[in-house]
């Protein structure tokens, strides 16, 4: 037993938790309880490199508070059930002396009124109605209101909007879980709308926060729900409660986008096909003049001629008969096994150009960070992504960090993403139900989600730090998870939240026209840019041979004299 001092109270050895965790005060005056009882002491120590001090309060353990006078500072019902600290705590049994009894009272946690519950009362050495003196308060809230903060985020939060474009409802998985604990604990709702800009908050540098974190660190919220990660920096700060899902974060980017059909001739072979075929080519015409060059019996005199090997060469890789054949064995069995392999090249290259000619191709598609950092794209996201990607030592992430953008409103920037200009990270559900219900026409998306994704991260109601909610929430939201609910409710706002869209989609579906299809120009527009270069470069000699040719003339007939 102590003295009851400012200093034993500011003693962190006082506040520590033990197997008991019960505290009886014998208050005369109650007047340094009652200071004591009224300071957040969380937030009286000042913010140092993300830490606070432990408070300097139990608000787990079990206070009996016997006032020994009625003119007790603690007395007045006001000032019992409006102290800070013992707004936090559910186990308080405040014993007053009354005529010939003990009356034995509590508090009601986030009641409006100001009045106190008298449990039982005490005369002749015994209590005579013999109830819990320790209720659990959190079990029953005997429909106080708290306060919600929230905004729209998909598919956890959605707003429903009359013909008028007013408010008229909250849905989403995040929503149904709220008004399923409305039930369960007997409390209404009051919700607070967090702006669009702010969100889920960001830390300033003096240690502030707005958005979702600003609203319960200022306790202006007695709960702040969307979508959620669970976080270790933001342990110091607030409370979580049990997580109710868990959602890998991922980027989404533009679908692969068709290829321009004038290259369709060079796709039925990759690049190296052509490269090899170009090295064949130079070499199968320099060895057929070798060959003819040095056989015993002379070849016609045309294959003396390197251009005319070339020609002879390129004709057999696109299976056109020839003029001139070899008279003698060496070229002939160097020319059939040309002929073979061009037959080879030639009716492999003829099969796969029909499907690259009616089937539109595409670029490849984004599956890894590697790719998306090297794609060429912008990223954004919300600031919370720059504080997960900033200690990564993968040099994709780490690139991807230093070039993320996060002053970008997030619903716009999917118009961004669809442009083909963007790819933007985020909360793979909420990438799911946008990708389905604005950018999915028919059975083709314009956008898609990359497949390398991060770490899942658990998904939490946050609450003001030592709300005595805290512990009492877990039992409900585990029940929701392993009963499948919110599963069900994620699909069924999905449905819902694309039914808004159902229009625009239908729109652009109808402008997908599938089937089989006639060539037309423009599937055959490589074929005619060919020929026109070839009708370049074949004016382009002409043009010289032109100039060159008075010179080779005059030459002639000086020799002719």
């Amino acid at each position: 037993m102590y003295l009851l001092t400012n200093e034993i109270l500011s003693r962190q050895s006082t506040w520590k938790m033990s197997e008991c965790d019960v505290y009886i005060f014998l208050l005369s005056n109650g007047e340094a309880l009652k200071e004591h009882a009224s300071v957040n002491h969380i937030r009286a120590v000042p913010y140092e490199e993300g830490y606070y001090p432990p408070p300097l309060w139990n608000y787990k353990g079990y206070y009996i508070v016997f006032l020994l006078k009625a003119e007790n500072a603690l007395q007045t019902a006001t000032n019992m059930v409006t102290l800070y600290n013992f707004k936090k705590t559910e186990n308080l049994l405040l014993l007053r002396p009354s005529r010939n009894y003990l009356l034995a009272s509590t508090h009601s946690l986030y009641s409006v009124s100001t009045g106190l519950t008298l449990l039982d009362f005490w005369s002749h050495k015994k209590f005579h109605k013999g109830q819990n003196l320790f209720p659990k308060k959190t079990n029953n809230l005997k429909g106080a209101e708290l306060t919600v903060a929230t905004f729209e985020h998909p598919p956890s939060v959605v707003y429903v909007y009359d013909e008028n474009n007013n408010l008229r409802s909250r849905i989403g998985v995040d929503m149904q879980i709220i008004h399923g604990l409305t039930k369960a604990k007997n409390f209404t709702v009051n919700f607070k709308e967090v702006s669009s800009v702010e969100k889920w908050g960001f830390k300033y540098s003096n240690g502030s926060w707005d958005g979702l974190m600003g609203e319960v660190i200022k306790e202006t919220a007695d709960i702040s729900v969307c979508n959620v990660f669970n976080e270790h920096f933001r342990w110091n700060e607030v409370d979580f409660s049990y997580p109710y899902n868990f959602m890998p974060g991922c980027f989404i980017a533009p679908s692969p986008k068709p290829l321009v059909n004038w290259i369709s001739p060079a796709l039925p072979f990759t690049w190296d096909t052509w490269v090899s075929i170009g090295v064949s080519l130079i070499v199968g015409g320099i060895l057929l003049a070798i060959i003819s060059a040095l056989s015993i019996n002379k070849e016609s005199s045309e294959f003396k001629s390197l251009t005319y090997n070339y020609l002879y060469i390129l004709t057999s890789f696109t299976m056109r008969s020839v003029t001139i054949i070899p008279s003698y064995n060496p070229t002939r069995i160097y020319a059939g096994f040309v002929w073979l392999f061009s037959l080879i090249i030639s009716t492999g290259y003829s099969a796969n150009l029909v499907a690259f000619l009616s089937v539109t191709t595409t670029t490849s598609p984004i599956d890894t960070l590697s790719q998306l950092a090297s794609s060429g794209l912008r990223f954004g996201a919300h600031s919370f992504w720059k504080t997960q990607f900033s200690g990564s030592s993968d040099p994709a992430v780490k690139y991807i960090f230093e070039n993320l953008e996060t002053d970008l409103d997030i619903y716009t920037l999917f118009e961004e993403v669809d442009k083909g200009k963007f790819a933007l990270v985020e909360n793979k559900q909420y990438l799911e139900v946008n990708r389905d219900a604005r950018f999915t026409y028919g059975d083709e998306a314009t956008i898609r989600i990359v497949g390398e994704c991060l770490i899942p991260y658990s998904i939490s109601l946050i609450l003001p730090k030592n709300s005595p909610l805290t512990p009492n929430l877990a039992t409900d939201l585990l029940h929701l998870f392993e009963s499948g609910m919110i599963q069900k409710w994620q699909k069924d706002v999905v449905t819902l939240y694309r039914k808004q869209f159902e229009e625009k989609r239908k729109l652009k579906a109808s402008l997908i026209v599938s089937g089989t299809k006639a060539l037309s120009l423009d599937h055959l527009q490589g074929v005619f840019y060919i020929t026109g270069i070839g009708y370049i470069i074949s004016a382009i000699l002409l043009f010289f041979e032109q100039i060159f040719k008075p010179t080779t003339q005059k030459s002639m007939t000086m020799t002719d004299n």
